[in-house]
């Protein structure tokens, strides 16, 4: 029998539509969606645009006139502060209008954004400013700059290439703003960006972000340091009894509306992902630090530490981990079908003296992804080989088998017009946190 919709489709379309339609749920991907560059072409046409990520820290762009160039799904942008008001950024696509040159080749401040190669000159949003040699019967206000779709929430720049097709970013500020408010992310500064390009595909870099069924192998330092890998990492009947105590006994001190603070929505290609939760980082720590003492002065208005972690999902490729006095951005940008750039930025409060040392800071998630780094690259490599198989996922990792499943409808979707079934997200029974582990990344 013919499936619906195969008869329009191209051959090479049709191809991708039958691998989709024979994966295992709960099982990884055929090897062709990690490694086929005609599938990354495909994600870059059909599914990038269609995700809104974290591209900035409202402090990187600090006054009017600042600007940025980042990279967002293969495509260059300029961030910029037009005015002075909170949510006064924009941003554009890096591209002149004259004939196309770069506009910007570096960060910098300026009153208007001028191109190097012919100076043509553009307002800070983004209308033409240089007419006069713009040829007779043209209207300059049809050559502005390429405007992102832009949102600011909670002093987090947030993009989208396509604003034809992205999803309502409106329900998820109204779900986690508050929450990255109190956790003083919008009065906060960068202390550090670091860059980790992992040499394999956006999804084994997700998905690995998305499980910590590996904590224990791989990353001594982050297993030691979070209580909650008890539950998270290995089956253990009781680890998991002496983490519900300590859940109890972070609850009887934080009280009811803080151990109870989240949200959660599953996303898919008309509803953007987000999540939040707070959980005890375990074992009597303050923070997140080598010895869980204080690394930097508290934030969001917080008089003491209580030793809780507040993780933020915003899209799918960007997260957010806040300790009491210190968060991590981690940013996931696919390059190529083998390239991925993974950036993490950690921010302080804006009052934090400027000679604070960032190594207590830094070290947890730094050692960590450098980890992480390497475990993925060895995954893709094992997955290039002829003898790879898709594999089967344990109840561990529940996170990824979710992933794929989602990805794959929303694929099949893109491709065919058809609607896909959206998968329901289900949690084992056994040995597994209560709380959603996905609004962070947990590895």
């Amino acid at each position: 029998m013919e499936r619906a919709g195969a008869s329009r489709l191209p051959p090479e379309l049709n191809a991708v539509v039958e691998l989709i339609d024979q994966y295992r749920l709960g099982w990884s991907l055929d090897q062709a969606f990690y490694n086929d560059p005609a599938i990354f072409e495909l994600e870059r046409r059909l599914w990038f645009p269609r995700q809104w990520s974290v591209i900035a820290h409202a402090s990187e762009v600090d006054e009017k006139g600042r600007y940025i160039i980042r990279h967002l799904y293969g495509e260059e942008i300029v961030v910029v502060r037009f005015g002075d008001a909170a949510d006064d950024i924009a941003a554009y696509y890096n591209v002149c209008t004259h004939r196309g040159s770069r506009l910007c080749t570096k960060d910098g401040k300026g009153r208007l954004l001028v191109c190097p190669y012919h100076a043509w000159s553009f307002k800070l949003t983004g209308e033409l400013q240089s007419k006069q040699e713009v040829p007779e019967g043209i209207d300059p206000a049809n050559l502005g700059l390429h405007k992102v779709a832009t949102r600011i929430v909670g002093g987090l720049v947030l993009c989208g290439l396509d604003p034809d097709v992205l999803p309502d970013a409106q329900p998820l500020a109204d779900a986690i703003e508050g929450g990255l408010r109190q956790q003083g992310i919008d009065r906060s500064r960068i202390l550090v960006r670091k860059s980790y390009p992992t040499k394999a595909n956006w999804k084994l870099v997700l998905e690995n972000f998305s499980e910590c069924y590996h904590c224990r192998p791989a990353h001594p330092e982050y297993f030691r340091t979070n209580g909650y890998v008890k539950v998270v990492a290995m089956r253990d009947e009781a680890a998991a009894v002496e983490w519900q105590r300590e859940l109890d006994s972070w609850h009887s001190v934080i009280g009811d509306a803080e151990f109870k603070k989240g949200a959660w929505e599953a996303g898919g290609l008309d509803k953007v992902q987000y999540g939040m939760y707070r959980k005890p980082i375990g074992s009597g720590r303050k923070t997140l630090s080598d010895d869980g003492e204080p690394v930097s002065r508290l934030m969001g208005g917080r008089s003491e530490y209580d030793g809780g972690e507040t993780g933020f999902r915003l899209g799918r490729l960007s997260m957010i981990s806040s300790a009491n006095d210190y968060a991590t951005l981690f940013q996931m940008i696919p390059r190529s079908v083998n390239e991925t750039d993974v950036y993490l930025t950690w921010l302080v409060d804006k009052d934090v003296d400027v000679d604070i040392n960032p190594d207590p800071i830094t070290w947890m998630w730094d050692v960590t992804t450098i980890q992480d780094k390497k475990i993925t690259e060895d995954n893709a490599d094992g997955i290039r080989s002829r003898a790879y198989r898709p594999g089967p996922y344990t109840d561990l990792e529940a996170q990824p088998a979710f992933f794929c499943q989602a990805y794959l409808g929303e694929m099949r979707e893109l491709i065919t017009g058809e609607k896909s079934p959206a998968p329901v997200w289900q949690f084992p029974s056994k040995g597994y946190s209560s709380q959603p582990t996905c609004a962070v990344p947990v590895s």
